[in-house]
């Protein structure tokens, strides 16, 4: 499990792990265990190994709930209130992984 090799990296049984991010950045800034640890190395983001981002799973014919979705998200983006919740509980953009 993830907590498993976070438990050897922080005993020094391993020296590199490769993980996924948010997880990562939580335990090395905000856990005791992860402070023996750094992130190295710019984000893992080629689709052929991450696939092409995250989404918001709707049926296929239901095109009027993906539309107000997508409006939904603009408009937060635009108006500063996904940055807000953003910053609230990350220290990069998860919408850019910037």
């Amino acid at each position: 499990t993830q907590d498993e090799v976070n438990l050897d990296m922080a005993s020094g049984r391993i020296d590199l792990q490769v993980g996924d991010m948010l997880p990562m950045l939580d335990w090395t800034a905000k856990s005791d265990d992860g402070s023996c640890c750094e992130l190295a190395g710019a984000p893992i983001t080629d689709p052929a190994f991450v696939g092409e981002g995250v989404g918001i799973a709707v049926r296929q014919e239901d095109d009027a709930l993906r539309e107000k979705l997508n409006a939904a998200l603009a408009e937060i983006r635009a108006d500063g209130t996904y940055k807000a919740i953003n910053d609230k509980y990350f220290d990069i953009d998860v919408y850019t992984m910037k």
